[in-house]
């Protein structure tokens, strides 16, 4: 009778190769996990960089509409903002206006140069301080409106409104509208940025 071959070392051989087999596949599977972690933070970084960018470009164009509106409203304080109404040509610039209206446009003039100033040092002011200087240029717009329109110097049978007058009226809106987008970039800072975070 003959003996059947005996096949214990070659189920031990293929065991032992099974053994090689499984750690290799399952380190390959470790690798292939940690690309789509690697990746991930990879893109929660350009997330955040975009975040970044996004709000310094809408703080840019904040502080470029304060800076013009700074740079425009002394130019205009000197342009003819009153002409006489008899037609004979002569006319004053703000600086032969009214004194609070003078001082209301100066304040607003340091305050619109600070805004642009104090944006480009990185240092803005604060939401609540920026509401003051949107109530302050308010104040200034009605005051001008009203020495323009209802009570100008000199009386209204005698003195109209000249080309001047429309140009400084243009640079304190354009202060106030730079204020206005510096309120609004912090206010989205504070409602949007945690829920970005949140997402995250």
């Amino acid at each position: 009778m003959a003996s059947l071959p005996i096949l214990r070392p070659a189920a031990a051989d293929n065991t032992r190769q099974v053994a090689d087999v499984v750690p290799a596949a399952t380190a390959k599977d470790v690798e292939q996990e940690e690309v789509p972690g690697g990746f991930r933070a990879y893109t929660e970084r350009l997330a955040m960089g975009s975040d970044r960018s996004m709000w310094s470009g809408r703080d840019n164009v904040a502080r470029l509409v304060a800076g013009a509106g700074a740079l425009l409203l002394p130019v205009a304080m000197f342009l003819p903002w009153y002409r006489d109404a008899d037609g004979d040509g002569a006319t004053f610039s703000a600086w032969g206006g009214y004194w609070f209206v003078i001082a209301e446009m100066l304040v607003l003039l340091l305050v619109g140069a600070g805004l642009a100033l104090g944006a480009l040092a990185g240092k803005p002011l604060a939401g609540p301080a920026v509401n003051v200087v949107i109530g302050f240029a308010f104040v200034v717009t009605v005051t001008v409106v009203i020495a323009l329109f209802i009570a100008r110097p000199g009386g209204n049978a005698e003195t109209a409104v000249a080309f001047g007058a429309y140009v400084g009226l243009a640079a304190i809106n354009t202060i106030k509208g730079g204020a206005i987008l510096m309120a609004i970039n912090a206010r989205r800072r504070l409602t949007v940025g945690p829920a970005l975070a949140m997402k995250r």
